[in-house]
């Protein structure tokens, strides 16, 4: 079994979130996430679905910037073809996930 290592930017700091996190083995994604801390936070007006949106979203972003590092895509091509890909996944296999949420 094989882990990332924690970015150097987030350690030390006391108030750090680990908010995602997916693993590919056995032949399925299994993910593990921290749902509901949005809607504890101060900010009431805060929706949980557009702050997980934004959390993606800056995801694509990292991940398409990382591509041009490593494979020298066009950061803008890539950010692109992955939301397209998103959305052509979301449309295939509507209602397939399984699990739950531990308390």
């Amino acid at each position: 079994m094989s882990e990332l290592p924690i970015p150097e930017g987030i350690q030390g700091d006391p108030n750090a979130l680990e908010m995602l996190r997916v693993w590919i083995g056995n032949r399925d994604i299994q993910v593990s996430m921290l749902l509901g801390m949005w809607e504890q936070a101060s900010e009431n007006d805060i929706d949980e679905r557009e702050a997980w949106g934004e959390l993606l979203a800056d995801l694509i972003r990292h991940i398409a910037n990382g591509l041009t590092q490593s494979h020298d895509y066009n950061t803008t091509a890539s950010e692109m073809r992955i939301a397209n890909a998103i959305l052509t996944h979301l449309g295939h296999g509507a209602n397939t996930v399984e699990g739950g949420i531990k308390p």
